[in-house]
Formats: structure tokens, C-alpha cells, sequence
């Protein structure tokens, strides 16, 4: 596995060809964090397109700019798909709020488990 840390976030390309995004505890994911999640997503990926994998640690939080630009065509050039994993009932409400209030425009879900996450991820996964 090949991964590049940043201040507030690891990410990672996993030996099962998907992106991870590990959103460090106690983060506050600010817009200048996003754009850099997706620059090290870029390299890693030397420029292609991957499943991702957002794995937040708990108290992690991410403000409105960040939401917006998630869901844009702009962060999305490295993304098939997005799987969000969550680990207790306020990201899961987070979770669903930015599916259906942002409109991703890759297809999104949010699971409990990664495991879940990993296995819907699968199915986005190039021959």
C-alpha cells in the first residue's frame, strides 16, 4: 500500500485498487484540506480514476465549503464512486445529509461498516 499523510488526513491507495481517505480524530476539514486530499489523491492514483474509501475518525468534522466541493466535478476527477464509513450516529446523519443535500455527482453511499463500504466499493472496480 502507497499512502501520502497530510496535516489532518492519510491517503492511501490499498493493494485492492482503492483510493482511502482516513480523515484524521479531531479533525476540522476545512476547504484548503479537501483540495490537498485530492492533489495526494492524483498522485497517488498517477492521474487515473479509483473507488474511494472515506474513513472519518471520530469527532472528525467537515464544514459547508467542503461538502460543496466534495460533490463537485472538480474534486471528483480521481473518483468512480465514494463509500463513506461511519462509526456512530452523528456521522451517519452527516453522512446522509451531504448525499442528499449536495447530489454528488459520482455515486455515493454511506455504510456502517468499511468492510460494507469496501464491498459496495468493489463493483466500481475496472476489468
Amino acid at each position: 500500500m502507497h499512502e501520502i499523510e497530510l496535516k489532518k488526513s492519510i491517503v492511501s491507495l490499498m493493494d485492492n485498487g482503492i483510493l482511502h481517505i482516513y480523515l484524521k480524530p479531531g479533525a476540522e476539514i476545512e476547504l484548503s484540506d479537501a483540495i490537498l486530499i485530492v492533489e495526494a489523491m492524483g498522485k497517488l492514483g498517477k492521474g487515473k480514476r479509483f473507488p474511494v474509501l472515506i474513513d472519518a475518525g471520530e469527532f472528525t468534522s467537515v464544514d459547508k465549503e467542503v461538502r460543496v466541493f466534495s460533490a463537485s466535478e472538480e474534486s471528483n476527477i480521481y473518483t468512480l464512486a465514494d463509500a463513506i464509513a461511519y462509526y456512530s450516529f452523528a456521522q451517519k446523519l452527516i453522512a446522509n445529509f451531504y448525499i442528499t443535500h449536495n447530489d454528488p455527482i459520482v455515486p455515493t453511499k454511506a455504510f456502517p461498516t468499511k468492510e460494507e463500504a469496501i464491498k459496495w466499493l468493489e463493483t466500481f472496480k475496472k476489468p
